[in-house]
């Protein structure tokens, strides 16, 4: 799941490239999503993330630190459960699991096969045709004063439905909704997000932590 979830947010925060405009409120909802993160560079946020497992009957918890840089950089500082840790620095893909104590290494385009992955991690996604956006039905999910969309797969994903939550003053994504084929959803929110700040290059340079085995794919060896 979270890796699911990293690879939605690449394409939601660097890839936006608008929607078709059939429903005009929802069209001036996105231009206004899409224009607030073309204007951004990078960002940097606190996360808490929760993952309902139905087959184990209960809530996986999650915290820690988030920062984005254009183009396809990123840095996931997990602080609980483990001291895991999600890196790119555009052109490679680390995944850093403390408890089995091992790294796994791969180029970004080889993260996976499907259209929107590759398209997203090679920094060209187009949500438009991604995705069929639409406004949440009332109910499904308090609005907490935000505005609630679903973006629903067009192609074969590791997920059936993520719903945004998205701020009215400053069109910045909240919280994310991410719900698998097998029922289960993550929530992850961002809070204290702070946009444009001084953020070096040096972030997304991973160091393989002392005596961690790096497993990398047969064709990246």
């Amino acid at each position: 799941m979270k890796k699911a979830l990293t690879l939605f947010l690449i394409l939601l925060l660097f890839s936006i490239d608008g929607f078709s405009n059939e429903e005009d409120n929802l069209g001036s909802v996105i231009d206004g999503i899409q224009k607030k993160y073309e204007q951004i560079n990078n960002f940097h946020a606190v996360f808490i993330q929760e993952s309902e497992v139905k087959a184990l009957n209960k809530v996986q918890k999650a915290n820690g630190e988030v920062w984005f840089k254009k183009p396809g950089k990123m840095r996931w500082n997990y602080d609980t459960p483990n001291k895991d840790q999600i890196v790119s620095d555009g052109k490679t893909l680390w995944f850093y699991d403390e408890e089995e104590g091992q790294v796994i290494e791969t180029p970004l385009n080889q993260v996976s096969e499907t259209q929107s992955t590759t398209t997203l991690l090679s920094g060209l996604g187009n949500i438009k045709e991604l995705f069929n956006a639409s406004f949440t039905e009332p109910g499904d999910i308090s609005p907490n004063g935000s505005y609630l969309i679903d973006l629903m797969p067009k192609g074969d994903e590791e997920y059936n439905k993520v719903t945004i939550s998205v701020d009215k003053k400053d069109m910045m994504v909240n919280t994310i909704y991410l719900y698998d084929p097998f029922g289960n959803l993550t929530t992850m929110k961002l809070e204290d997000i702070k946009v444009d700040g001084a953020v070096s290059d040096s972030l997304f340079d991973f160091k393989v932590p002392s005596g961690v085995e790096v497993v990398k794919p047969p064709s990246f060896r």
